[in-house]
């Protein structure tokens, strides 16, 4: 029973990083087995019969748990993408209240006027670079033609698609590491959550169908995703515990003002003029549920 109790476990933080503004590192603490993931991550080298004992059935869990809503989501980003995003805007803003109180705990004046420039210069330099980034993608396109946007054709297009896809592997794992940081919300904001989702989708068909040579094209794609995300968990788990005890409310205040640049980099792609007014309020009651559910969770998106 304890072993099937862990595998569930897995499958709720696995749900829970493919959720954007759903924290997986949260919902393990809140589950009461963050610590012992962390430690068991930390020990693998040292203690691996029992790290690897530790680690296999949140591993295996969270791993069905990506899988069985992987496909939904591709679903409702092809059919609903404005309501859709406005939902995961809204679970992403309900995250903010349990964020704010990370920051205030013996936060001096001085202190807490450093953290709200930290908060506005995070906000701006994303929505910066969104705006910058968007802007020469479409004077790309403009130029050469409609640029490949969905699944591997996405992901290995560009010269440097393998080293890319491995930092943003990196950066996966350090955001599956922190508490209280959302993994899928930073991979819609750097663009890549789709194409990941299309990717890993594929994949799935393949195997279902057996049909191996797409399999191996999928996966090759993703190999260097999963390299950098293997390798980044080991490089987070010490240096996250290193961050959150010596340096925890600006590392917060970081978070925060990536929340806050959210909904720009989010909504930056959508097409307006083609958005219908029954869809724009479909999608704002969406954005409300959104928010008072992860409230509701404590707070944990």
């Amino acid at each position: 029973m304890e072993y099937i109790g862990e595998l569930l476990k897995g499958v709720v933080i696995g749900i829970a990083n493919i959720l954007p503004g759903i924290s997986g590192g949260m919902l393990a603490i809140s589950m009461g087995v963050y610590d012992t993931i962390i430690h068991a991550v930390n020990r693998l080298f040292k203690e691996p019969v029992e790290s690897i004992k530790t680690l296999f059935p949140y591993g295996l869990g969270a791993v069905a748990g990506i899988i069985s809503l992987s496909l939904v989501f591709e679903y409702l980003f092809g059919t609903f993408p404005l309501q859709t995003k406005l939902a995961f805007i809204g679970l992403i803003g309900g995250g903010l209240p349990a964020l704010f109180e990370k920051t205030k705990a013996k936060a001096e004046p001085g202190e807490k006027r450093l953290g709200a420039v930290t908060i506005c210069i995070t906000a701006a330099v994303v929505i910066f670079i969104t705006v910058a980034g968007g802007m020469s993608l479409a004077s790309g396109s403009q130029a050469g033609g409609e640029a490949v946007k969905t699944g591997a054709a996405y992901l290995s297009s560009g010269r440097f698609w393998i080293f890319s896809m491995f930092f943003v592997g990196i950066l996966a794992a350090g955001t599956m590491v922190v508490p209280g940081v959302s993994g899928s919300m930073i991979m819609m904001m750097i663009g890549v959550y789709e194409p990941l989702l299309q990717t890993t989708n594929g994949c799935i068909r393949a195997a279902a169908a057996f049909d191996f040579p797409a399999l191996l094209s999928d996966g090759l794609v993703l190999l260097p995703y999963f390299t950098g995300l293997g390798l980044g968990i080991f490089l987070f788990a010490k240096i996250v515990e290193h961050l959150l005890v010596n340096h925890e409310r600006q590392m917060y205040r970081v978070i925060i003002g990536l929340v806050f640049s959210s909904p720009v980099v989010i909504l930056w792609d959508v097409a307006w003029k083609q958005i219908e007014l029954y869809q724009l309020l479909g999608g704002i009651s969406l954005c409300l549920l959104g928010y008072v559910a992860a409230v509701r969770c404590g707070g944990e998106g």
